[in-house]
């Protein structure tokens, strides 16, 4: 099995990631995935908890970039409400956007931690290009019809190997 699909960081949620072993490990961009992630895929606005952790980490030195599948419309309200720069219809787990924000934003790889909830897309992408992995579990079980069909191939992945079981949290 391809390790293509192993995230090499597994925690609850955006609130329970260790931010300070990121610090420690270099990383200085977080690449955020939007629906199940850091809001539930039906909300319109992030909630106040999440606006607080993203106004933290930038005053800790992060630079937040959102990353995601969703339309303009939805990605532009996230990421005016959490004031960063954010990429739509990014195609993830495909290349393309990732290389365009490395580009873009003159990022270097070994400096950037990719946070989603989808292991075909979130971070597949990321370790496709070796960037930091981290898989979080979804907030929520409403999702989109594309995404249930992921979440179905997810369980299969997940019974015939051992990447993830959920609940066993840990770090590289």
């Amino acid at each position: 099995m391809s390790n293509l699909y192993k995230p090499r960081i597994y925690t609850k949620d955006i609130f329970t990631i260790d931010y300070n072993y990121l610090k420690k490990h270099q990383i200085k961009y977080l690449l955020f995935d939007i629906d199940n992630t850091i809001a539930e895929v039906f909300k319109k606005e992030p909630s106040i908890k999440t606006i607080n952790l993203f106004n933290k980490l930038k005053k800790e030195g992060f630079t937040i970039i959102i990353i995601s599948n969703a339309l303009k419309k939805r990605a532009s309200r996230f990421a005016n409400s959490l004031n960063v720069k954010y990429y739509y219809l990014s195609s993830k787990p495909l290349k393309k956007t990732y290389l365009k924000i490395i580009k873009e934003n003159n990022l270097k790889i070994e400096e950037i931690a990719m946070i989603g909830d989808q292991i075909y897309t979130d971070i597949l992408g990321a370790n496709k290009l070796n960037i930091l992995s981290i898989y979080v579990d979804r907030l929520s079980s409403k999702e989109s019809i594309i995404t249930k069909i992921n979440r179905l191939r997810e369980q299969r992945l997940f019974k015939k190997t051992s990447i993830i079981k959920r609940g066993e949290y840990y770090y590289e």
